[in-house]
């Protein structure tokens, strides 16, 4: 095998390669800001992801045994404006 043929080989394996690899969504950063989920636990939004058929929010949650992670949501609200119907906020 000659360098042409090693070379065409190594590109189409690299092409096959990358077409079966599904994009990642793209995340920009932002100003980040506190809010609220749906549930009225209070979340730190950093980022928004679009992830090809819609925009979510990217939040860090702190777990039960202070552990922080991201995660993508579609919906949150304004810490200090919750409008939303099911939540805590909601009881009276």
């Amino acid at each position: 095998m000659d360098s042409n043929d090693m070379y065409e080989a190594v590109k189409h394996a690299f092409i096959d390669a990358m077409a079966t690899r599904e994009p990642a969504p793209r995340m920009m950063r932002i100003d980040p800001f506190d809010a609220q989920d749906e549930d009225g636990e209070a979340v730190r939004v950093v980022g928004i992801i679009d992830d090809e058929d819609m925009m979510k929010f990217v939040v860090i949650e702190e777990g039960g045994d202070g552990e922080i992670y991201p995660i993508a949501r579609s919906s949150i609200y304004r810490k200090d404006n919750a409008t939303h119907t099911g939540g805590k906020h909601d009881q009276h």
